[in-house]
C-alpha cells in the first residue's frame, strides 16, 4: 500500500497507541493514517483516520472502514511495487461511486478523467457477490501495489461534517 498512496510511510505499531500513532504522524506531517487489520496473517480491514490538528491533543479519528475479503500482494503477482506514487487518481465502474468517495476521502485522491500523473486506482465489480475488486496501476498501464477484493465502505464521515 505504501508504493501506491502518495506520501506514505511504513510504521510497525506494536503497541503504540492510537494517540502515540497521531503524534508519530504529525512529527512526519501526515494528516492520515490508515491501519491495516489483519486476520489469520492476512489484511482484513484497512481503517483510514484523520489526524487532528494542532492546538488539539494528538488523536484520530476514524473517517473510512473498508473490510478487505481478499489481497494479492505485489510480489505474488509479479508486479512493481518500489516506486512511490508522486498522485492517486481513482476509477470506479458505474454503480461503485461510493467506493471512489471512500478513496477521495481517505486518501486524497482525485477522479482519474485525463492526464493522471500518479497511480491510477481502478474500481471494479467482483466477479460475484457483493464486493468490488480494487487495483492499482500505472497511467501506461502497468500493475503495480496490491489487488484487493473489498466490500463496500461501511463507515464514511466527511471532514467538517458529523
Amino acid at each position: 500500500m505504501v508504493s501506491v498512496i502518495p506520501g506514505a510511510s511504513r510504521l510497525t505499531r506494536g503497541h503504540l497507541t492510537l494517540e502515540e500513532i497521531a503524534a508519530i504522524a504529525r512529527t512526519r506531517g501526515a494528516d492520515r493514517v490508515t491501519i491495516i487489520g489483519e486476520r489469520r496473517g492476512n489484511p482484513s480491514i484497512l481503517r483510514v483516520y484523520s489526524v487532528s490538528p494542532p492546538p488539539e491533543p494528538p488523536a484520530l479519528r476514524n473517517i473510512v472502514t473498508i473490510l478487505v475479503a481478499g489481497v494479492a500482494l505485489s510480489r505474488e503477482r509479479g508486479t512493481a511495487r518500489s516506486v512511490k506514487a508522486p498522485g492517486l487518481c481513482v476509477r470506479a465502474e458505474d454503480g461503485l461511486e461510493d467506493y471512489a468517495e471512500a478513496l477521495i476521502l481517505a486518501w486524497h485522491a482525485r477522479i482519474a478523467l485525463r492526464g493522471c500523473k500518479g497511480v491510477i486506482a481502478h474500481i471494479r465489480r467482483a466477479p460475484r457477490g457483493s464486493e468490488a475488486v480494487l487495483e492499482f496501476e500505472y497511467p501506461e498501464g502497468r500493475p503495480v501495489g496490491p489487488r484487493l477484493r473489498i466490500s463496500r465502505p461501511s463507515r464514511m464521515i466527511k471532514i467538517g461534517g458529523d
